[in-house]
């Protein structure tokens, strides 16, 4: 859950740096990219109607969403306006939708989120990287400046984490 909503952030600051027509080109290369790796891959008839009635839910749901928010738009509208624009909006509002669609065909087959990955992201690399050859010789120095990079990492993710958990609580 967390992982998705990290990416789910990830996502929407892509797209912060987008216009609204380039907003919309993106999403519907991501359409696209799905229909195409769902088509390729997805032979079997009762499969592809369970996938068909999954991304209906995630498209309702995700409508439902809108209405709500719909709902409570005169009061939240000055608020809203003066913290983010409809360009961030309409960003934050496809990011959410991506992560709904890729989250509906992950219930049906977890195999296809990853070939639609890897056919948006062609330059990743899922391969292990070879290992390095260790260098002896400066034992102590290397020792001392590993744990300093290791207590630095364990700072730069309890910090992340607090992040996430402030955000999390605001949302709240």
């Amino acid at each position: 859950m967390i992982t998705e909503y990290i990416e789910e952030i990830i996502e929407e600051s892509y797209l912060l740096g987008l216009s609204e027509n380039e907003i919309k080109a993106n999403l519907d290369r991501f359409v696209e990219t799905c229909s195409k790796v769902i088509r390729e891959n997805v032979h079997d008839r009762k499969q592809m109607q369970e996938l068909a009635e999954k991304l209906a839910r995630a498209r309702a749901l995700s409508l439902i969403e809108d209405q709500e928010d719909g709902d409570d738009v005169e009061a939240e509208l000055e608020a809203l306006e003066s913290s983010k624009s409809s360009r961030e909006l309409f960003a934050e509002k496809v990011a959410r939708n991506k992560r709904l669609i890729l989250r509906a065909i992950g219930d049906c087959d977890s195999k296809l989120v990853g070939l639609i990955e890897k056919e948006r992201f062609p330059g990743k690399v899922d391969e292990p990287l070879p290992t390095g050859i260790p260098i002896t010789g400066q034992g102590k120095r290397n020792k001392a400046k590993d744990l300093f990079l290791k207590a630095c990492y364990v700072a730069t993710l309890l910090f992340v984490l607090l992040l996430v958990y402030l955000v999390l609580l605001q949302n709240l």
